[in-house]
């Protein structure tokens, strides 16, 4: 949800069509050279101090043989490196889960000090301090202003809700940009897209966007899938139903728009410009920058994950989308798109996170929340903006389990409009949405919007022109698109933190959505006390009173302090989130919730997972009362019920660098449950529960005595 200024500004770029658009869609993307899914055969050996290979077997040959028949790995030597450091080759090159567990293998054998992969180093091309995109710095050139992507810079005393992407660009790790049926994808379901626009580009090109949807059905038909005559395309505006072409045809709206006798457009748009038309805002197309803009390549902006790539789903057209085409297209983005959806194929690119930067009044429909709910259980993390009207939060922002994003000043306070958490829905995180502070009451401004959200669009009026560039500079005279401004908005705050929850997926791949929303929230930074109060006071919860239109009367459309109740868990931070990303994650799985004394229960922590390039080492169960444990230090454990009262076990997990994690699960007594024969105890558990309460009576005695 984009913020409209209520007066024409301007916005120009430099077009890099300037240097040929062939040149700028072969411009490639920064590239990790992650060797994660390369095959290899080279592995370091390094020998302990003490130990039969390393004091007693001569020559690099000798002791590969020791350790393969040791290991049953197939290795021979290549060369001694150092003193007790031998280079091997595998007998196959192996890549991914098949590699670790070979150097898991080398790692167990106890004259091996370590085992690792001979890896590949490489020149560095990036990070680079600042990256090379001419906008992520301020600068200005001949055609106008801008002030820079300050948003992804480490937090500082001038701007604190900064998210310190370019640090976590540096900690992050994974196997790079490269995906297959998934990957590290993010889908945007917004207006469509700028296919040709030299910062995304097509991925089969070396861009940036995948092959997408479009799911904005004609408004009268039977068969959204067809195209046919009589059917109206209003909404759609590009002549046809359901198709696979997520292009942005543009959603300008002109006089003879709102002069139907139908009303159709009504209420969407009462500013029509000289030259009678209110123009296309290219909306996906900025969100889709803001996430995975091609990052170093000397064009335009950095995007905040730029190994992500862009899974592009279509589902608002002119002025408005439907609910229906947009859980169509979120069951799509998600891979769950039923077989008997005519002329739909599965989407082979199911995208782990999705973004919604849309939303609209009242609650969520059930329609939305069964979607969200089908997402969820699968895995998939819907990320949504809160809304642009300073009341509560916005449908679908509100439906259980998004993460719903509030938007931020630059210092951490809640930026006027946007929404915050309800008696009904809460906000998840705030993230920088975009403000100005230095622009007077008295219209036309010239000054630069100092804190906007620079991103990608385009120039083009009504359908797509040459692509541009936002500038934060505002000029009435300017005679291209005027939503080419400071782009401010709750929906640039939801990308923002879709793109970090990529960065986290691309350093472990295993997340659920409730552990991505989990660790997002656990690595925010606490809103700050401004020392000075804002005119809004403290934000508080949103009451959902209506007047007679229905609309919200709780406004708070002034800038206010932020609190957990109110703005979420706290302020996004990248660089945490995804230093809590590579951390592992501990399962217990119990083979009974509940268990009657004296009866084995199996303790399963093989679930457990570790970051992208790395192994569980170490696994430690314990319990709350201390019991023994059988098996304590392996992944699966056995424990004996012990008792009438509910038992809590531990599971520690370690990765391979030392990193920890923790799981702990509750097993309750039989006999205590709900489903325990409404009160009727076993003969084993009358015995114990006789034999305790004799106990508890002979101490009374003796105390007593």
């Amino acid at each position: 949800m984009s913020y409209r200024w209520p007066a024409r500004s301007l916005l120009a770029g430099a077009l890099c069509v300037l240097a040929g658009a062939a040149l700028c869609a072969q411009a490639g993307s920064w590239q990790r050279h992650s060797d994660a899914n390369r095959p290899t055969d080279r592995i370091i050996v390094k020998w302990r101090e003490q130990g039969v290979a390393a004091t007693q077997i001569q020559g690099s040959a000798n002791r590969a043989a020791r350790l393969s028949a040791a290991t049953g790995v197939g290795l021979t030597a290549m060369r001694e490196i150092h003193d007790r450091l031998d280079l091997m080759r595998l007998t196959v090159p192996l890549a991914g889960a098949d590699l670790l567990q070979v150097i898991a293998r080398l790692r167990a054998d106890p004259s091996v000090q370590y085992a690792e992969v001979d890896a590949r180093r490489y020149a560095l091309a990036y990070p680079v301090d600042p990256p090379d995109d001419p906008r992520f710095v301020a600068n200005h050139d001949a055609i106008g202003q801008w002030q820079g992507q300050w948003y992804l810079n480490d937090p500082d005393s001038a701007a604190p809700a900064a998210i310190g992407a370019t640090t976590a660009w540096k900690t992050s790790s994974g196997a790079g940009g490269y995906l297959t049926g998934g990957g590290y994808v993010v889908a945007v379901l917004d207006t469509g897209f700028d296919f040709t626009h030299p910062d995304l580009g097509v991925y089969h090109s070396g861009g940036k966007l995948l092959p997408g949807r479009d799911f904005i059905c004609n408004d009268s038909g039977a068969n959204c899938a067809l195209s046919a005559v009589g059917n109206t395309y209003l909404v759609a505006n590009d002549g046809d139903g359901w198709d696979t072409d997520p292009g942005d045809p543009g959603d300008w709206i002109d006089a003879a728009d709102l002069a139907r006798s139908d009303h159709f457009f009504d209420g969407c748009g009462t500013d029509i410009y000289p030259d009678h038309h209110v123009e296309s805002n290219w909306h996906g197309t900025r969100v889709a920058g803001l996430i995975a803009a091609i990052t170093n390549n000397g064009v335009g902006i950095a995007g905040v994950a730029p190994d992500a790539f862009i899974l592009p789903v279509r589902v608002i057209g002119k002025c408005r989308g439907y609910v229906s085409d947009i859980v169509a297209g979120m069951y799509w983005a998600a891979g769950l798109t039923s077989p008997s959806l005519t002329g739909i194929d599965l989407n082979p690119y199911p995208a782990p996170i999705l973004n919604l930067s849309f939303g609209g009044p009242g609650p969520c429909s059930q329609t939305e929340q069964d979607a969200v709910t089908a997402l969820d259980q699968d895995g998939h993390l819907v990320v949504v903006a809160a809304g642009n009207d300073g009341g509560p939060l916005s449908a679908p922002a509100n439906c259980q389990g998004v993460l719903a994003v509030a938007g931020l000043r630059h210092v951490g306070t809640k930026v006027g409009y946007s929404n915050v958490s309800s008696t009904a829905a809460s906000v998840g995180i705030a993230a920088p949405a975009g403000n100005c502070v230095n622009l007077n009451a008295s219209y036309p401004w010239t000054l630069p919007c100092l804190y906007s959200i620079e991103t990608t669009t385009n120039d083009g009026l009504t359908t797509p022109g040459s692509p541009f560039y936002t500038y934060a500079i505002f000029d009435p005279s300017y005679p291209g698109n005027v939503l080419n401004e400071g782009n401010v908005g709750t929906s640039f705050a939801a990308p923002i933190v879709a793109g970090v929850a990529a960065l986290m997926v691309q350093a472990n791949p295993n997340f659920t959505a409730a552990q991505l929303i989990a660790r997002l929230q656990a690595a925010a930074t606490p809103f700050p006390v401004p020392a000075t109060a804002p005119p809004g006071g403290v934000c508080h919860v949103a009451a959902l009173t209506q007047d007679s239109s229905n609309n919200y009367t709780d406004v708070q459309n002034a800038e206010c302090q932020c609190t957990t109740t109110t703005c979420g868990a706290g302020m996004l931070n990248a660089t945490a989130a995804v230093g809590l990303a590579l951390n592992p994650q501990a399962s217990i799985i119990t083979s009974v919730d509940t268990a009657s004394v004296g009866e084995s229960i199996t303790l399963d922590g093989s679930q457990s997972t570790a970051a992208a390039n790395h192994l569980i080492s170490t696994y430690h169960w314990s319990s709350n009362p201390d019991v023994g444990i059988a098996n304590a230090g392996s992944a699966t454990a056995t424990i004996i019920f012990p008792a009438l009262r509910p038992i809590t076990v531990t599971l520690t997990v370690t990765d391979d660098v030392g990193r920890q994690d923790q799981a702990s699960k509750t097993i309750n007594s039989v006999a205590l449950s709900a489903g325990g024969g409404a009160g009727v105890l076993a003969p084993d558990e009358l015995a114990a529960l006789a034999g305790a309460a004799a106990l508890a009576f002979l101490r009374r005695r003796i105390r007593s005595s």
